[in-house]
């Protein structure tokens, strides 16, 4: 059995294969170094399962403890053994593919599994691996002064050139160009990294430059999208939604948090916020990452806390955007209820008399208040409920902002709603444990319907 080790890059090893007695014993002691070097970096080898370049490889990467992927053109051992293969068994270490699909189906095989290939020798079957590699955009070496096709694929490259992010190193040194190949593949897996996380600049209705980040799931082919609102007074940034952003992500789902207009880093003032006003920020917000983004149209959700699931189920019932699902945590749709929770009689006079009122660092408008203070927006889940649309939500017990009660009398109500109580965190989900809940229960359930 193959030692366990927690391996970081697959690095191909591709070159001439005849039979022993037609490579010089020059290529093959660079090739076995080559697979020396790999296995000391602590990578995978890859390689296709066969003599001459590939075998030595094989065999000096597993003397030195490495574990090799051999890539056959055979469906099975029998036929890989047998003429008119007639395949070696494989070294210790190496644990064979079978791909029946012939040489060079193979190779894209063995070439698409590699982050860097390294070209030792070789002719036509290596000239193959090495147009693949350059076309999948791969981290190619080529060992110099060797027999065979490496000079002349170099020259080649520097004429047509590969896909983006393709790049040729060269060097006459085995071990020193393993360790430059694996260099850059580790500098390309950092920037594929960065741009998992992409700015995405759009301006709203009113021509105010909004701000929002989308989580691309490298690797994944029209990935679902999840849209992420905050609520009142927080920013796309806050840990909670950044925690959830990167989960999703990692179950190939992509996701789009930004900020309402008059918060965070988006341009206008929270004092001019409206309801009304952060429905049709959604709106562009949805137009700017469809644009902007290669998702599934058919698997969307929304997620929105407070002030943000609000907006979420206004803007989904007003221009009738098609949805998976919507989870909402703690909710805040009856507001002719809750300003008695936040604010006093006294309060709520002086905030018309003036004009605006001040709440900790937040300054909010006297349009806001014109708005909501004798609107319930829950009515309009009864159209979802209709549809049967699956909506979640998350609220803490002791959330004193928006009471749990609130959640239980819509779930009462509506059939198609799912409510989960966590049992700390308040409004904010602020306690570690209970968000670490949150987002497990949410990305269990995104998992679940889209």
């Amino acid at each position: 059995m193959l030692k366990e080790k927690k391996m970081k890059y697959k690095v191909g090893v591709m070159g001439k294969a005849g039979r022993s007695k037609g490579i010089p014993r020059s290529l093959m002691l660079k090739a076995r170094k080559a697979g020396e070097e790999i296995a000391k970096q602590n990578c995978i080898l890859i390689t296709g399962a066969c003599m001459g370049v590939p075998y030595e490889a094989a065999k000096g990467c597993g003397e030195k403890g490495g574990e090799t992927l051999a890539y056959s053109p055979a469906s099975d051992l029998k036929r890989h053994l047998e003429p008119p293969i007639s395949y070696p068994y494989p070294p210790k270490g190496c644990r064979l593919i079978f791909t029946g699909l012939g040489k060079i189906g193979r190779n894209v095989f063995s070439i698409g599994e590699s982050d860097g290939v390294i070209i030792v020798g070789g002719g036509m079957g290596t000239t193959n691996e090495f147009s693949i590699a350059a076309h999948e955009g791969k981290v190619i070496g080529i060992l110099k002064r060797t027999e065979g096709a490496s000079e002349e694929l170099l020259k080649l490259f520097g004429k047509i050139g590969g896909k983006k992010g393709a790049s040729v190193i060269a060097d006459s040194n085995p071990k020193r160009l393993v360790q430059k190949v694996i260099e850059e593949i580790k500098k390309k897996k950092n920037e594929e990294e960065l741009r998992k996380e992409i700015p995405i600049i759009f301006k709203n209705q009113e021509r105010e430059q909004l701000f929002g980040i989308y989580h691309f799931p490298v690797g994944t082919y029209k990935p679902p999208l999840v849209i992420l609102l905050h609520g009142f007074g927080e920013t796309k940034s806050n840990r909670k939604f950044v925690r959830l952003s990167r989960a999703l992500e990692k179950e190939g789902v992509a996701v789009f948090r930004f900020d309402f207009s008059g918060c965070g880093d988006s341009q206008g003032k929270l004092v001019n916020t409206t309801v009304k006003k952060w429905v049709a920020d959604l709106y562009s917000a949805t137009q700017a990452v469809l644009k902007e983004a290669d998702i599934d149209m058919t698997r969307i959700a929304i997620i929105g806390h407070s002030l943000g699931a609000v907006v979420s189920a206004l803007f989904k019932n007003q221009f009738n955007f098609t949805l998976k699902t919507m989870i909402f945590w703690a909710p805040a749709f009856n507001q002719k209820k809750i300003f008695p929770i936040w604010h006093t009689p006294s309060e709520i006079e002086r905030w018309k008399e003036k004009g605006y009122f001040i709440h900790k660092d937040k300054k909010m408008g006297l349009k806001y208040l014109s708005e909501n203070e004798n609107k319930d927006y829950s009515a309009v889940l009864s159209n979802f409920s209709k549809i049967n649309l699956p909506i979640l939500i998350l609220h803490s017990k002791n959330d004193e902002t928006v009471p749990l009660e609130f959640s239980e009398k819509l779930v009462k109500k509506y059939k198609n709603l799912k409510l989960i109580k966590l049992v700390s965190g308040g409004h904010k989900f602020e306690d570690y444990n209970q968000q670490r809940r949150l987002i497990r229960e949410t990305t269990n359930w995104i998992k679940r319907y889209i």
